[in-house]
């Protein structure tokens, strides 16, 4: 898949697709979810491209990350690279396949890293 194929280029060259339009600010927010699918063991590079511009200083971070095996990957490691300056709550797995049933088991999850 054609796809597939250019998460795994991004990746490995680290590269910062652009995106259409990013978030300015995130200073009225103390608890941040950052959430995405697992590519390649960690979120895609797009994800990246906008967490990089942003002010981390004083936030809590808490990644949720849907995947088919590989649980957070490199998820964790990654996110405290980029968002410097933030603690970090405990992240999430949900395994692909039981999205759909898992609405509960997150919001419970979210609640409690308030």
């Amino acid at each position: 898949m054609v796809c597939i194929e250019e998460a795994k280029k991004e990746l490995h060259e680290n590269t910062r697709p652009e995106l259409k339009k990013y978030l300015d600010s995130i200073a009225d927010y103390d608890n941040i979810f950052v959430c995405g699918p697992c590519w390649w063991g960690t979120f895609p590079c797009a994800i990246f491209s906008q967490l990089e511009k942003l002010d981390w200083n004083g936030k809590k971070v808490m990644p949720l990350m849907t995947h088919e095996g590989s649980g957070l990957g490199s998820c964790e490691r990654d996110l405290k690279k980029i968002c410097q300056g933030a603690s970090f709550g405990k992240g999430l797995a949900v395994h692909g396949a039981d999205a759909g049933r898992s609405e509960s088991s997150v919001a419970s999850w979210a609640k409690s890293q308030a």
